[in-house]
């Protein structure tokens, strides 16, 4: 994994992701630890990519696009910025890193019948994407330590499959 002159792939879903950070707000520490499953990272000439695929039910939302969805370009932030492992072991000894000289992410919008590629989003991570990563992952800490309030979305699509019914800002 250290040796940035070869070149490595894993199989779709072969490695799991593990995002952790230490966070403090005054006297309010915080561990967030986010967990998944990357659909497919690499290393090519010392790169490190990852690339999620997705299958939207429309696919018109896509046409005009030129930059991904913002909760989109934060997974693929999330799985770059993670250490991985191929047991799916929550154990952090269980974890590796994979070196690199910079990181790339792809964001691959397919069809869901014919499996072909529509539109795909792809980028470095920049400083500019680094802030965003970290301005997004403190959000969420003072979200959970109660010190924010949550900014509804209002689009009534994202409240329909929401797996929260019972939501106080559900819209119906």
């Amino acid at each position: 994994m250290k040796d940035l002159t070869k070149d490595i792939e894993y199989a779709r879903e072969g490695l799991f992701t593990r995002f952790q950070r230490e966070l403090s707000f005054g006297k309010d520490k915080l561990s967030i630890l986010l967990y998944g499953r990357a659909d497919k990272v690499m290393r090519s000439k010392g790169t490190l990519i990852v690339e999620d695929s997705k299958y939207p039910a429309s696919k018109d939302k896509y046409l005009g696009k030129y930059e991904p969805f913002d909760d989109q370009k934060l997974q693929t932030l999330l799985y770059l910025n993670s250490s991985y492992s191929e047991s799916g072991s929550l154990d952090p000894t269980d974890g590796f890193d994979i070196s690199c000289e910079k990181r790339a992410w792809i964001i691959n919008i397919k069809d869901k019948a014919s499996l072909q590629s529509l539109k795909i989003f792809q980028g470095f991570q920049t400083d500019e994407a680094e802030d965003f990563l970290n301005e997004k992952v403190k959000r969420f800490a003072l979200l959970a330590l109660g010190k924010v309030e949550p900014e509804h979305h209002n689009n009534i699509r994202k409240c329909q499959s929401c797996r929260f019914k019972d939501c106080e800002y559900s819209i119906n």
